[in-house]
Formats: structure tokens, C-alpha cells, sequence
């Protein structure tokens, strides 16, 4: 039996893990219960934007936004129209480049954001409440490497 075939359990087990966190995480419903439970009436895809403004420091171009929400420049216009409309971000041109734009939250939406975030960690704490601090800091070593190797690969 070579390498390959020795790993092959372990790695289907742990596609098939990753397969259902993925399904249940993003399911329209786990988000709904999300926002519901902090107070937070947004749509998913708002959702998104607003996570994407909230790991880049607050603030993106539009283009960033359509490609890690896999919009298109015409849906992402509107997107971030109706958060502009609701008070969540800023629209600004650069003196620079009149035609260049950047998006900024605001307070709200950074509080928005610093709620879901929140959200994100209290259920983090719920799921390894009984773990030990080893096997906690042995995900939280492993597991950036990980979703950093699979971003980075290509399907082959």
C-alpha cells in the first residue's frame, strides 16, 4: 500500500467534515438564525460585503467586494448602494482618480460587523468549550495552514 492509499481514509473523513461545515455555515438558514440572534437584519450576501469591509481594515474598492462575493460589477452597485442607503458604509471618490472609488464602513457598520463577529466566536467557544488548551491551540496553528494551503492550490 503506498502513501497515497495509507491517507485516504483520514482524508475523505476530513473532506466530508469540511463539506458539512461548509453546507451548514453558509446555508441561507444558519445565517438567517445568525443575524436573527444578533439583532442584525441584513441579507446574506450583505452579510458577506460587510465581512470582507471588516478583515480589510473597513475598507475596500467595489471590485474587491464583486470578487470575493462572486458578483457581478452591476449587482455589486446595488449591493452597495442599499448598505450606503442603510447607514452601514461610506461611498467616496479618490482626489487621485475621480473614477476610482472606495467603500468605508461606518460606526454602524462597523458595529454590525463587530456583531456578527462576535457571533462567529461565541459559537467557536461553545464548539471547543470542553477541549483542552492543547488541542485549542493545536486548531488554531493548524488550521490557518490548512485553509491556506487549500486556497492556494488548484483543483487537479
Amino acid at each position: 500500500m503506498d502513501e497515497d492509499q495509507a491517507n485516504a481514509p483520514d482524508t475523505g473523513a476530513m473532506l466530508l467534515a469540511l463539506t458539512r461545515f461548509i453546507s451548514h455555515w453558509t446555508s441561507l438558514e444558519f445565517q438567517r438564525s445568525v443575524m436573527l440572534s444578533r439583532s442584525v437584519r441584513l441579507d446574506p450576501t450583505a452579510v458577506r460585503a460587510l465581512y470582507i469591509l471588516g478583515r480589510e481594515g473597513g475598507t475596500a474598492t467595489p471590485s474587491a467586494i464583486a470578487e470575493a462575493t462572486h458578483l457581478s460589477r452591476p449587482s455589486t452597485s446595488k449591493l452597495l448602494a442599499r448598505l450606503a442607503d442603510s447607514g452601514l458604509l461610506l461611498r467616496s471618490t479618490q482626489e487621485q482618480d475621480r473614477r476610482s472609488v472606495t467603500v468605508t464602513l461606518t460606526a454602524l457598520g462597523q458595529s454590525t460587523f463587530d456583531e456578527l463577529f462576535a457571533a462567529g466566536m461565541a459559537m467557536i467557544d461553545a464548539a471547543t468549550r470542553d477541549w483542552t488548551p492543547a488541542d485549542r491551540g493545536h486548531l488554531n496553528r493548524l488550521l490557518p495552514r490548512f485553509i491556506a494551503a487549500l486556497t492556494q492550490t488548484p483543483p487537479q
